[in-house]
């Protein structure tokens, strides 16, 4: 596998620009959902782009423009509708995390700014709230209800209405805000302009071939899920398949039919570890072990063996399903590696909130199963003592209302990521993790925990795993290398904790052999449930429960 040249793809400066160029797709399917019982619907392109700018008007007579406007609710058409509507018309939508405590969701639409609030049924009360009180906000209009304050409402409305002239927006102008879900820091306002967005999902559609039928589960309010696995599909002319319901989520994949599925590391190891419990009862564990080591072996030759075999096991396993998106954090390349001899590309790729956010990705043709992948075109790169900084169009505005912090993150136009890595002779990214996780010992070593969770992710019987440093004696300087596991339940299931703590140890044991004397685990905790998370579904490294 070598590099190749980008995809066609197209690039726009501003959403008003992106909303015409859509709207020439006419009646090709663009968005496609099913609800709770499994009904389907479908918008066209034509259907979009006249709902959206229906939106877009109705807001402008009213006198609602280019308001900042808060979008709290699950991904939804109305969500995506009023976000285009919203950044078209040139207002700033503000992408609420609504995975966060309700006085946290609160907080981050007033530190936005928001005047405006479009909420689910399930934010509603939230938000209709803050109409009481010295708040900013002055309407709150419902995404799924009736009535002159509705989605529908204003859609009603605004379809009445004559064509809007375009507004004068300028591609440096921000157009959304965006909340980092960081796993150590309360979370920031990141401001994305027009060419930050646009130019980032014209640059993912160069990398990589996402093909004409897509998927996403993946929420709308975090830059991955919105600008990744949508704007990018939309501009490919496909057709997206969304869901907002994590409990329905691989029925409504199945139904849509889609080759093309955008995921996070959380889903891949549930599917991953679904279909190897598929495979085991049904007896066939053994051979499909033989048929993966036999596409091993031939793939370093450049031989595809097995194919048909490797064809029908995709079929049972998988359906239509032939690439996966990954990113959010980081997928174990083990998964990555079975999951490619049974014939599903896994193309993990690597971003943060204040880049758009794809920095990296792997590609179609030139992949590796342990790295992040190349860089996106349009980026810089370079390495200051291990830290990955970019430069490039993509790059964030800044962080809102907060210079200090802006300042220190952008420095001459680079942007410090925060994250260590390295970059090999074919340009290919690795991630060896994050500076605010480093373990520093006594002696002034330094221990990068997401390396060594990597292997000890890799025990069949442990489901999730934190590595971080704990006082070793009076000195809180003197800190040794200690684990928290959460042991798969199914893989444990007739177990008693001695028990499982003997097989830990024996399996550690062997990883340590393997590691110098300072890396080494001192000791292991078991845990009774799973690690409390981000909304990306990291695990909260600052969160003291997390360490027991």
């Amino acid at each position: 596998m070598r590099q190749y040249d980008w995809y066609p793809s197209v690039y726009h400066k501003t959403f008003r620009e992106y909303m015409e160029y859509l709207g020439s797709f006419g009646d090709r399917l663009a968005v496609c959902w099913y609800d709770r019982g499994g009904q389907g619907y479908e918008k066209t392109y034509r259907q979009l782009h006249e709902d959206v700018a229906a939106l877009r008007k109705a807001l402008a007579a009213c006198g609602l423009g280019r308001c900042r406007v808060a979008i709290a609710g699950e991904n939804s058409y109305a969500w995506l509708v009023t976000f285009l509507a919203v950044t078209s018309g040139g207002g700033v939508a503000i992408c609420v995390d609504i995975d966060q405590p309700d006085e946290t969701v609160r907080h981050l639409i007033s530190m936005a700014d928001s005047s405006v609030i479009f909420a689910s049924d399930g934010m509603m009360a939230i938000c209709q709230a803050m109409l009481r009180g010295d708040t900013g906000i002055t309407r709150v209009f419902s995404l799924q209800g009736e009535g002159p304050d509705s989605f529908a409402g204003l859609m009603a409305q605004g379809s009445l209405l004559p064509e809007d002239a375009p507004v004068g927006s300028d591609s440096h102008d921000t157009a959304a805000i965006m909340f980092t879900s960081g796993t150590t820091s309360n979370s920031k306002a990141v401001m994305l302009t027009h060419e930050n967005i646009l130019n980032n999902a014209g640059g993912a559609i160069a990398t990589v071939d996402l093909g004409d039928s897509i998927f996403t589960g993946l929420p709308f309010y975090h830059a991955y899920g919105l600008n990744c696995s949508v704007l990018c599909s939309l501009i490919k002319g496909a057709k997206l398949t969304i869901n907002g319901d994590l409990r329905t989520m691989m029925r409504d994949l199945t139904k849509s039919g889609s080759k093309t599925v955008f995921a996070v590391p959380l889903i891949m190891e549930a599917l991953y570890r679904g279909a190897w419990a598929g495979l085991k009862k049904a007896g066939k564990e053994q051979d499909v072990e033989k048929l993966i080591k036999l596409y091993t072996i031939g793939r370093k030759f450049g031989l595809s063996l097995g194919g048909e075999s490797r064809r029908k096991v995709h079929d049972l396993l998988f359906g239509s399903m032939e690439l996966v998106v990954c990113g959010g954090a980081h997928l174990n390349p083990e998964i990555s590696r079975k999951l490619d001899a049974l014939g599903l590309c896994v193309l993990q790729g690597y971003g943060i909130t204040e880049c758009s956010p794809l920095i990296s990705v792997n590609r179609n043709r030139f992949w590796r199963y342990d790295s992040v992948g190349t860089l996106m075109p349009g980026y810089q790169i370079r390495l200051e003592n291990g830290e990955i900084l970019v430069k490039g169009p993509s790059v964030m505005a800044g962080y809102y209302k907060d210079p200090e912090e802006t300042a220190l993150a952008l420095q001459d136009g680079w942007f410090r990521t925060g994250d260590l890595g390295r970059i090999d002779k074919d340009g290919q990214i690795y991630i060896t993790g994050r500076i605010k996780n480093l373990i520093v010992l006594k002696n002034g070593k330094k221990i990068s925990p997401e390396q060594i969770e990597q292997r000890i992710q890799e025990i069949p019987m442990v489901k999730e795993t934190m590595v971080y440093g704990t006082p070793s004696g009076d000195d809180p300087d003197d800190v040794q290398p200690t684990v928290s596991i959460y042991p798969d339940p199914a893989a444990v299931e007739g177990m008693n904790r001695i028990e499982i703590l003997a097989a830990l140890h024996k399996e550690i044991d062997r990883i340590n052999a393997t590691l110098p004397d300072y890396q080494q685990i001192k000791m292991i905790n078991i845990r009774d449930r799973e690690f409390e998370k981000t909304s990306s579904k990291k695990p909260k490294r600052n969160v003291e429960e997390n360490h027991r």
